[in-house]
């Protein structure tokens, strides 16, 4: 059980687009606004670890990979309005954060998450209970950091709108970056 711990400890805290998405979140927004991202992204991808992962690994693999490309192409639009953020500075468009079911929805078409899932549920000799309960404890924590990283930045970021754009273009490059190891 410590070596699926490791493994889904890793897999949480590593760059992807739950991290990179929840870190430009809490520059734009704050941390209050940004928790019903925060806790869409804990409690949606342990119900996709808990439900997802069963279900996944009965799909046949030319719909598999038509999800697959679905979830590619949400993820580099995702990326593409990161990078382009309005800075502090640009009020010129209102813009929310991550709602709680926009957050869980994601889970299901995150190619990093849908690889964690699966992985984890067929290269561990655990039960499936025993993965959900550990994705589910060290989620908060590993995802966590993202977002108040994302806080710490916010004040820093606002007094320089160049570097504050090049942060968010870092973030959707990153997150392109995080499917070629998908």
């Amino acid at each position: 059980m410590l070596e699926f711990f490791i493994f889904a400890s890793v897999t949480a805290i590593t760059p992807g687009p739950n991290n990179s998405m929840l870190m430009a979140s809490g520059i734009k927004f704050g941390r209050r606004p940004s928790i019903p991202h925060f806790l869409g992204i804990w409690l949606g991808f342990t119900f996709l670890f808990f439900v997802g992962g069963y279900i996944l690994s009965f799909v046949p693999s030319k719909v598999f990979t038509y999800l697959q490309y679905i979830g590619y192409g949400v993820i580099v639009y995702i990326a593409y309005k990161i990078a382009t953020t309005k800075t502090s500075t640009d009020k010129s468009k209102i813009e929310k954060p991550f709602t709680f079911i926009q957050a869980c929805l994601f889970q299901w078409v995150n190619p990093k998450g849908v690889v964690m899932a699966i992985s984890g549920l067929t290269a561990f000799n655990i039960t499936h209970l025993q993965g959900t309960l550990i994705y589910f404890s060290v989620l908060p924590f590993c995802v966590g950091i993202w977002l108040l990283l994302g806080e710490k930045l916010q004040n820093w970021l606002r007094k320089n709108s160049t570097l504050e754009r090049t942060v968010y273009i870092f973030l959707g490059l990153s997150m392109i970056a995080s499917l070629l190891l998908a």
